[in-house]
This record gives structure tokens, sequence and C-alpha cells, in this order.
């Protein structure tokens, strides 16, 4: 047992070896996507993994409001953490966190996109960290304060109306029913309404009287239902196709969203990438350490 405690500092110091280096290829991946893929239009976005820029709308009132500051905006994560003490330690435990699902509007000029953020990486600039001395901020106040040796810190970010974004995911174009469709499916409406009044259906299209409805008198009456349906249909606008960005299930595919220009996301992926990569380094050397100095340890014993 004691050996299995000796070699303890060794296993940890590998598996985050390991786990951040995990972390500096996937950042590097993060900045290969970016640099690869080319701009489209939303216009002639092919369907598929794309990317594209543009700013951001609302989609539906009343607008969002972050539960924690009460700014509005189209997009909201937040964290709320507790500094907490056991013994001679002490940290920040997460308590509540919470990320908005609702879609807004991505409009590059030549289109509109709905964007849907579940699942997605956010990067926004519109980051606000500030703490106080209740599980929730008080509105319009931002204080640093202490409450019987308990205290709160608060994050947010927030996507807001007019933010340039730029959006990496699946863009699917969904078309509405054509005319066909729509004056088919409204004819079979029409048709089970009149079934409910079967005496008043057989008065209208009997024309044999023989108090039935017969194949050829159903056909009158389809044709009819269809001649009433084309009627209202005239009088409805048409309705336009609707384009949809979401989260890929392929992890070589991520769905990143960000207040940033392509370029400079980039950069900040490959700068995390070589941050990631150094720690790995610097674990790897501490394992190197270990190792060394158990090696010396046994001569010496």
């Amino acid at each position: 047992m004691a050996l299995v405690f000796d070699y303890l500092p060794l296993i940890a110091l590998l598996f985050m070896a390991v786990v951040v280096w995990l972390s500096a290829f996937k950042s590097l991946i993060r900045a290969r996507t970016i640099e690869d893929i080319p701009t489209s239009k939303i216009r002639s976005a092919h369907q598929g993994y794309v990317e594209i820029t543009g700013f951001a709308r609302q989609q539906n009132k009343p607008i969002l409001a972050s539960p924690l500051s009460g700014e509005p905006c189209l997009w909201f994560r937040y964290r709320i953490e507790r500094y907490e003490r056991s013994g001679k330690n002490s940290s920040w435990r997460t308590i509540e966190s919470h990320s908005s699902t609702r879609p807004f509007i991505l409009s590059d000029g030549t289109g509109i996109c709905l964007v849907y953020p579940e699942r997605a990486e956010v990067k926004s600039h519109r980051r606000r960290q500030w703490h106080g001395s209740s599980r929730r901020p008080s509105p319009g106040i931002s204080a640093t304060s202490l409450l019987l040796g308990r205290r709160y810190r608060y994050t947010e970010e927030r996507l807001c109306e007019n933010d340039l974004i730029y959006a990496l995911g699946i863009f699917d174009t969904r078309h509405p029913p054509s005319d066909t469709e729509t004056n088919s499916a409204r004819m079979a409406e029409i048709l089970s309404e009149w079934k409910q009044d079967y005496d008043r259906l057989v008065a209208r299209f009997d024309r044999n009287g023989d108090g039935q409805i017969s194949p050829e008198e159903w056909e009158l009456a389809r044709r009819e239902a269809l001649r009433k349906a084309e009627r209202e249909q005239r009088g409805k606008p048409s309705l336009d196709a609707i384009n949809t960005l979401r989260y890929s299930p392929s992890r070589q595919q991520p769905f990143i969203i960000a207040t940033s220009e392509p370029e400079s996301l980039s950069r900040r992926y490959r700068w995390q990438s070589l941050a990631w990569l150094l720690g790995s380094l610097a674990c790897i050397a501490g394992v190197a350490w270990l190792v060394q100095s158990g090696a010396v340890s046994m001569t010496a014993g």
C-alpha cells in the first residue's frame, strides 16, 4: 500500500499531462478548422457544415434579459460560485449555472439564418465578473463584500442585438410545402369536416338519390373540397424557406459562435493551444523529475 501512495504524484502528473495535451490538440483543431473553411453567404450557402458571419437580430419579443444583471440580450450564460473554506484549503465552488437556448437571427445582407445556440461553444466579448454577499446579485449593484465568511462570485456572458457574429455549424434550409401539398392537406381537412355531418354531405352530393355516397359522388366531393382549398390558399402570402444553423454530432465539426473575426478567433485558439502545450510539457518535466528523484533515492538507499 505504501508503494502505491509513493507513486500517486507520478500517476497524477502523467494523467494531467495527457489531459492538457488533449486540450492543446483540441484547440489546434479548432484553429485549423476555422482557417480551412471559407466564409459562405447565407443566400448561396451549401447544405452541411459551413462558416457564416453577420449581425445578430432578435427573432421574437419580448427580448431576453440575463438573470443576473437584467441586461437585454439575445443569448446569455451565467455561473454563480461560492467561496468555501475547508481547513487550510479554500476554493470557488460552482453552485448554479445556466445557458439560454432560444434561437436568434443572423443576417449577412444576402439572407437570414436562425441560429440555435444549444450545445454551442460560445466566445463573447461581453463577459462580466463581479462579487457579492448573496447568492443572487442585487440589481444594478456591483460590489465585493463578505457575509459571515461567505462570498459569491458571478460570471455572465451575453450576445446582444447588432453584435457581429461568427458562426460555424450545420446549415440546413427547410423549404415550405408546395402549393399542391398544401392544397391536398387542406382538402383532406375539409373532407374530414364534411364527414362529421354525413346527412348534409349526402344531401349535397347524392346525385342518384339512393341515400348513399357512391365512388363517383365522392370524387365530386373531393373536387369541390380541392376548389375550396385553392380559393383559401390564394389569399395567403407565400412562405419563405427557413435557414437554420445547429450543432453537429460529429466531433470533427465543432459548433462555434463568437463575437470575433475568423482571423482573430483562429489566433486565439492557436495561443490557447500553445499555452496548453507548455502546460503539458511542464507536467512531463515534473514526471521526469519525480522519476529521477525516485531513482536517486533508491540508489542512495
